[in-house]
């Protein structure tokens, strides 16, 4: 499914959004601060209608309570990337709190270590252990704080840790297990992932899309967001990333089609994103030309690092093995993805726009161009 013509420029239009529930007024308003996004003008070539453009509020009601008249909505978010890491995964903290910041209660289900490149996999042989951590134990290594007290300082809802998690199981868990004491989910958001997802073997080998699309299989409606970078990016920047995926996400939200099962979502770091256009693609089509994932290791040869045997086992052993590593070598992809053709989901991302793009039908089959 589709929606729109790929590579189109979405137009700038102004509509009111919604009204915000007041607990102290007893009354419902509109925010007076908003901000104009940009937005599909077409209707969708296999049928999908685009609803009116809507404008975002640049603040909302913060959270403060899971009473329904304080919130806007209960959004559900894993990742692929773990805990907050500096190195591995320095986007989560700033997006949840710039979803928080738009008014929405927020629960967090993530994975103890880093699942990359793991798709939509459950673990089926590991027991998981879920931990409830206050944000303000995470350090900025991956690691917390265990014997942090936070009954005087804390003042946002306990972060879910799983061991052994992963995206899929991290949503298995976040809906149906772990908040019980909140109201139903209604929004999953995988993400945000650290690099872009674009091209169709990205987005069928992620953990951040694979999370979307565990949501799916749930019944509950899904984007799995990625912040196009993996350089370290200033804080500046990272928060306008936030703050501009937060806004693409009450619109998509709004306006969500019942034929849609998630979008995939990809926001370039960049100082002007937030005046960027946004834009629909499809994903750009790519196959491995030759074997690129994995490398042997020998006794005189490296592979990222690290060096071993050709055979493994006791001395002696009459079987043959051969030890392979992780050695992804994306030389070749990154250099497709780099002249990939207008209305692409990797040209639009690479040339600093944001995009999305469709996943899926009725019968949850992966549509990516």
């Amino acid at each position: 499914m589709k929606n729109g013509t790929p590579g189109s420029i979405l137009t700038q239009q102004s509509l009111p959004y919604k009204y915000y529930a007041d607990s102290k007024l007893g009354s419902r308003r509109r925010s007076k601060a908003v901000q104009k996004i940009v937005v599909p003008k077409k209707k969708a070539r296999t049928g999908i209608p685009i609803s009116s453009p809507l404008d975002f509020p640049t603040s909302a009601k913060p959270y403060r309570s899971t009473d329904r008249t304080t919130f806007n909505m209960h959004i559900l978010v894993v990742n692929d990337d773990g805990p907050p890491s500096k190195r591995l995964s320095p986007y989560i903290r700033p997006f949840v709190n710039a979803l928080q910041d738009a008014g929405h209660l927020v629960s967090v289900a993530i994975p103890a270590a880093s699942r990359s490149w793991i798709g939509k996999a459950h673990l089926i042989e590991a027991s998981l252990k879920a931990t409830y951590v206050p944000p303000s134990a995470f350090r900025d290594d991956g690691t917390w704080d265990e014997t942090f007290d936070s009954a005087e300082t804390e003042t946002q809802p306990e972060w879910v840790v799983i061991r052994n998690g992963t995206p899929a199981s991290c949503v298995q868990l976040g809906l149906f297990n772990l908040f019980q004491d909140r109201p139903p989910v209604d929004l999953v958001i995988s993400g945000p992932n650290h690099g872009r997802n674009a091209s169709t073997v990205y987005n069928l080998s992620s953990g951040t899309v694979g999370g979307a699309l565990e949501a799916a299989t749930c019944s509950k409606r899904a984007i799995a967001i990625s912040f196009g970078s993996k350089d370290p990016q200033p804080d500046d920047i990272i928060s306008a990333a936030a703050r501009h995926a937060v806004k693409v996400v009450n619109y998509l939200y709004e306006h969500w089609h019942a034929d849609v099962e998630l979008y995939n979502l990809n926001v370039p770091m960049r100082e002007d994103v937030e005046s960027r256009p946004v834009r629909w693609t499809e994903a750009l089509p790519y196959y491995w030309p030759r074997g690129c994932m994995y490398g042997e290791v020998t006794a005189d040869k490296k592979v990222n690092g690290h060096t071993g045997p050709a055979v493994n086992g006791t001395s002696g052993s009459h079987l043959k093995e051969i030890d392979f590593t992780w050695a992804a070598e994306l030389s070749e992809m990154k250099k497709t993805l780099q002249s990939s053709r207008e209305g692409t989901d990797a040209h639009t991302v690479l040339n600093g726009d944001t995009r999305y793009d469709i996943a899926s039908e009725n019968s949850l089959s992966v549509n990516f161009g």
